[in-house]
Protein backbone atom coordinates (compact mmCIF):
# COMPACT_ATOMS: atom_id res chain seq x y z
CA UNK A 1 0.00 0.00 0.00
CA UNK A 2 3.00 2.01 0.64
CA UNK A 3 3.99 1.61 -2.76
CA UNK A 4 0.92 2.17 -4.18
CA UNK A 5 0.35 5.80 -2.66
CA UNK A 6 3.72 7.33 -3.17
CA UNK A 7 3.07 6.01 -7.10
CA UNK A 8 -0.16 7.82 -7.00
CA UNK A 9 1.56 11.00 -5.25
CA UNK A 10 4.16 11.15 -7.30
CA UNK A 11 1.74 10.92 -10.49
CA UNK A 12 -0.68 13.46 -9.21
CA UNK A 13 2.15 15.73 -8.75
CA UNK A 14 3.25 15.35 -12.11
CA UNK A 15 0.14 15.12 -13.47
CA UNK A 16 0.58 18.87 -15.41
CA UNK A 17 3.55 17.74 -16.98
CA UNK A 18 1.76 14.81 -18.82
CA UNK A 19 -1.13 16.38 -20.22
CA UNK A 20 0.91 18.92 -22.04
CA UNK A 21 3.24 15.89 -23.40
CA UNK A 22 -0.67 14.32 -24.09
CA UNK A 23 -1.36 17.48 -25.84
CA UNK A 24 1.84 17.28 -28.29
CA UNK A 25 0.75 13.54 -28.96
CA UNK A 26 -2.55 14.90 -29.81
CA UNK A 27 -0.97 17.23 -32.25
CA UNK A 28 1.62 14.50 -33.59
CA UNK A 29 -1.02 12.12 -34.59
CA UNK A 30 -3.91 15.06 -36.10
CA UNK A 31 -0.96 15.97 -38.03
CA UNK A 32 -0.83 12.93 -39.83
CA UNK A 33 -4.37 13.12 -39.45
CA UNK A 34 -5.03 10.27 -36.93
CA UNK A 35 -8.21 10.15 -35.04
CA UNK A 36 -8.13 9.94 -31.35
CA UNK A 37 -10.63 8.58 -29.22
CA UNK A 38 -10.97 10.35 -25.93
CA UNK A 39 -10.52 6.63 -24.31
CA UNK A 40 -7.11 6.20 -25.93
CA UNK A 41 -6.06 9.59 -24.22
CA UNK A 42 -7.34 7.69 -20.94
CA UNK A 43 -5.16 4.62 -21.31
CA UNK A 44 -2.40 6.65 -22.14
CA UNK A 45 -2.48 8.17 -19.18
CA UNK A 46 -2.94 5.17 -17.59
CA UNK A 47 0.33 3.73 -19.19
CA UNK A 48 2.00 6.97 -17.56
CA UNK A 49 0.56 6.00 -14.16
CA UNK A 50 1.72 2.06 -14.60
CA UNK A 51 5.19 4.09 -15.71
CA UNK A 52 5.81 6.31 -12.98
CA UNK A 53 4.82 3.25 -10.48
CA UNK A 54 7.41 0.60 -12.26
CA UNK A 55 9.88 3.70 -11.50
CA UNK A 56 8.85 4.04 -7.82
CA UNK A 57 8.64 0.71 -7.08
CA UNK A 58 11.84 -0.21 -8.39
CA UNK A 59 13.31 2.98 -6.95
CA UNK A 60 14.73 4.23 -10.17
CA UNK A 61 17.50 6.71 -10.22
CA UNK A 62 16.94 10.37 -11.44
CA UNK A 63 18.83 13.10 -12.29
CA UNK A 64 18.88 14.47 -8.97
CA UNK A 65 20.88 11.19 -8.35
CA UNK A 66 23.75 11.94 -9.61
CA UNK A 67 26.52 12.50 -7.98
CA UNK A 68 30.24 12.30 -9.67
CA UNK A 69 31.21 10.23 -12.41
CA UNK A 70 33.43 7.86 -9.90
CA UNK A 71 29.56 6.99 -7.95
CA UNK A 72 28.24 5.07 -11.62
CA UNK A 73 31.35 3.31 -12.15
CA UNK A 74 30.64 0.97 -8.97
CA UNK A 75 31.21 -2.75 -11.18
CA UNK A 76 31.08 -4.54 -7.86
CA UNK A 77 27.24 -3.87 -7.88
CA UNK A 78 26.37 -4.80 -11.43
CA UNK A 79 26.07 -8.28 -11.89
CA UNK A 80 26.09 -9.56 -16.11
CA UNK A 81 25.84 -13.23 -15.59
CA UNK A 82 22.17 -14.42 -15.26
CA UNK A 83 21.08 -17.14 -12.88
CA UNK A 84 23.64 -16.95 -10.42
CA UNK A 85 23.33 -17.67 -6.51
CA UNK A 86 19.75 -17.65 -6.23
CA UNK A 87 17.91 -19.12 -3.41
CA UNK A 88 14.86 -18.63 -2.22
CA UNK A 89 14.22 -15.02 -1.81
CA UNK A 90 15.92 -14.77 -5.11
CA UNK A 91 13.26 -16.74 -6.85
CA UNK A 92 10.09 -14.75 -4.72
CA UNK A 93 12.37 -11.22 -6.07
CA UNK A 94 12.53 -12.47 -9.40
CA UNK A 95 8.99 -13.38 -9.44
CA UNK A 96 7.81 -9.80 -8.37
CA UNK A 97 10.22 -8.54 -11.23
CA UNK A 98 8.19 -10.85 -13.73
CA UNK A 99 4.64 -9.71 -12.17
CA UNK A 100 5.92 -5.75 -12.42
CA UNK A 101 6.44 -5.73 -16.11
CA UNK A 102 3.41 -7.72 -16.76
CA UNK A 103 0.88 -4.99 -17.29
CA UNK A 104 2.75 -3.08 -19.55
CA UNK A 105 2.73 -6.52 -21.94
CA UNK A 106 -0.83 -6.21 -21.46
CA UNK A 107 -1.50 -2.63 -21.80
CA UNK A 108 0.56 -1.71 -25.11
CA UNK A 109 -1.38 -3.68 -27.38
CA UNK A 110 -4.59 -2.67 -25.83
CA UNK A 111 -3.66 1.20 -26.59
CA UNK A 112 -1.81 0.35 -29.73
CA UNK A 113 -3.04 -2.26 -32.71
CA UNK A 114 -0.11 -1.51 -34.94
CA UNK A 115 3.24 -1.19 -33.80
CA UNK A 116 2.55 -3.78 -30.79
CA UNK A 117 3.49 -6.93 -32.03
CA UNK A 118 5.23 -9.81 -29.88
CA UNK A 119 8.64 -8.88 -30.68
CA UNK A 120 8.03 -5.19 -30.60
CA UNK A 121 5.77 -5.58 -27.15
CA UNK A 122 9.30 -7.10 -25.97
CA UNK A 123 11.83 -4.74 -26.75
CA UNK A 124 9.63 -2.06 -25.36
CA UNK A 125 9.63 -4.11 -22.45
CA UNK A 126 13.39 -4.93 -22.58
CA UNK A 127 14.15 -1.01 -23.76
CA UNK A 128 12.10 0.01 -20.36
CA UNK A 129 14.27 -2.54 -18.16
CA UNK A 130 17.19 -1.83 -19.30
CA UNK A 131 16.46 2.21 -18.81
CA UNK A 132 15.70 1.10 -15.03
CA UNK A 133 18.53 -0.25 -14.43
CA UNK A 134 21.21 1.76 -15.79
CA UNK A 135 19.23 4.41 -13.88
CA UNK A 136 20.19 2.77 -10.78
CA UNK A 137 23.82 3.41 -11.26
CA UNK A 138 23.30 6.69 -9.60
CA UNK A 139 21.19 5.88 -6.75
CA UNK A 140 23.84 3.17 -5.07
CA UNK A 141 21.44 0.45 -5.94
CA UNK A 142 22.78 -2.84 -7.92
CA UNK A 143 22.25 -3.48 -11.24
CA UNK A 144 21.67 -7.04 -12.42
CA UNK A 145 20.97 -8.52 -15.62
CA UNK A 146 18.54 -10.76 -13.96
CA UNK A 147 15.73 -8.23 -13.70
CA UNK A 148 16.57 -6.86 -16.98
CA UNK A 149 15.38 -10.60 -17.93
CA UNK A 150 12.40 -11.06 -15.79
CA UNK A 151 11.26 -7.91 -16.74
CA UNK A 152 11.50 -8.69 -20.16
CA UNK A 153 9.61 -11.69 -19.54
CA UNK A 154 7.18 -10.36 -17.48
CA UNK A 155 5.86 -8.08 -20.64
CA UNK A 156 5.83 -11.15 -22.91
CA UNK A 157 3.07 -13.00 -20.70
CA UNK A 158 1.79 -10.13 -20.24
CA UNK A 159 1.67 -10.00 -23.92
CA UNK A 160 0.40 -13.32 -23.89
CA UNK A 161 -2.52 -13.17 -21.51
CA UNK A 162 -3.91 -9.58 -23.80
CA UNK A 163 -4.40 -12.43 -26.81
CA UNK A 164 -5.75 -14.94 -24.36
CA UNK A 165 -8.40 -12.90 -22.94
CA UNK A 166 -8.05 -9.04 -23.80
CA UNK A 167 -7.69 -9.46 -28.17
CA UNK A 168 -11.07 -8.70 -28.60
CA UNK A 169 -11.33 -5.39 -26.13
CA UNK A 170 -10.74 -1.86 -28.27
CA UNK A 171 -11.82 0.51 -26.56
CA UNK A 172 -8.93 1.73 -25.64
CA UNK A 173 -7.02 1.22 -29.28
CA UNK A 174 -5.40 3.22 -31.59
CA UNK A 175 -5.74 2.07 -35.20
CA UNK A 176 -3.16 3.72 -37.89
CA UNK A 177 -1.22 2.67 -40.66
CA UNK A 178 -0.02 6.20 -40.63
CA UNK A 179 3.53 6.76 -41.44
CA UNK A 180 5.77 7.93 -38.75
CA UNK A 181 3.26 6.02 -35.66
CA UNK A 182 4.82 2.33 -35.96
CA UNK A 183 7.41 2.88 -33.25
CA UNK A 184 5.15 4.88 -31.01
CA UNK A 185 4.74 3.04 -28.09
CA UNK A 186 8.24 2.46 -28.24
CA UNK A 187 9.39 5.85 -28.00
CA UNK A 188 6.09 7.10 -25.35
CA UNK A 189 7.18 4.73 -23.22
CA UNK A 190 11.19 6.11 -23.56
CA UNK A 191 9.88 9.62 -23.45
CA UNK A 192 7.72 8.97 -20.40
CA UNK A 193 10.96 7.47 -18.97
CA UNK A 194 13.20 10.37 -19.67
CA UNK A 195 10.22 12.41 -17.90
CA UNK A 196 10.78 10.60 -14.75
CA UNK A 197 14.52 10.87 -14.71
CA UNK A 198 14.48 14.56 -15.64
CA UNK A 199 11.43 16.01 -14.21
CA UNK A 200 9.35 13.60 -11.42
CA UNK A 201 12.18 12.52 -9.98
CA UNK A 202 13.86 15.18 -8.68
CA UNK A 203 10.24 17.23 -8.04
CA UNK A 204 8.44 14.10 -6.50
CA UNK A 205 11.35 14.40 -3.76
CA UNK A 206 11.44 17.58 -3.37
CA UNK A 207 7.40 17.55 -2.53
CA UNK A 208 7.72 14.54 -0.49
CA UNK A 209 10.32 16.38 1.84
CA UNK A 210 8.28 19.00 1.77
CA UNK A 211 4.99 17.29 2.95
CA UNK A 212 7.99 15.22 5.92
CA UNK A 213 9.56 17.82 6.80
Amino acid sequence: MEYIFESLGNYVFTLPIFIIAEMILWIYYKCRRVIIKKSFLIGWQLLVCLLIAVCSITNAGGIDDIDSFQSVLRLDEINLIPLVNWGIGDITGQVLNIILFLPLGLLLPLLWKRGTSFLQTALTGFCLSLAVELSQLFNFRATDVDDLIMNTLGTMIGYGLYHLFFRKLTFFQLNTTAPGTKYSPLLCVLFIFAANFLLVSPLTKFVWDMIYS
